[in-house]
């Protein structure tokens, strides 16, 4: 118990040497940097969530308005069953492609 006190207590002459200052002044700025880099890709992450699910809705919103996406405009009460699995496909090829368009004129 005796030895483990001694470890505990500061050594009044004991100096840091440059290089020990040094490292640890690279080591404090490198954490603050990990930790600014976590925020701010905590921050961008939420945003892009929030950004992602909004343009989905607007897409479907204006697709939805738009009198080439009204399925009612194609069907028949016979072809019904027919029609639902090709125009699933047809809706959602053309909803990712104007998201991807979106995305890409965003980016420019």
């Amino acid at each position: 118990m005796k030895d483990l006190n001694k470890l505990r207590q500061v050594n009044p002459h004991w100096k840091p040497s440059p290089s020990f200052i040094k490292d640890q002044e690279a080591a404090k700025q490198m954490a603050e940097k990990d930790d600014l880099e976590q925020a701010k890709r905590a921050i961008i992450e939420k945003i892009l969530k929030h950004f992602d699910d909004t343009l989905f809705e607007m897409v479907c919103e204006e697709m939805s308005n738009n009198y080439l996406f009204q399925s009612s405009n194609y069907l028949t009460e016979a072809g019904y069953d027919m029609f639902e699995d090709e125009w699933f496909e047809f809706y959602h090829e053309h909803h990712g492609d104007i998201l991807f368009q979106v995305k890409t004129e965003i980016n420019m």
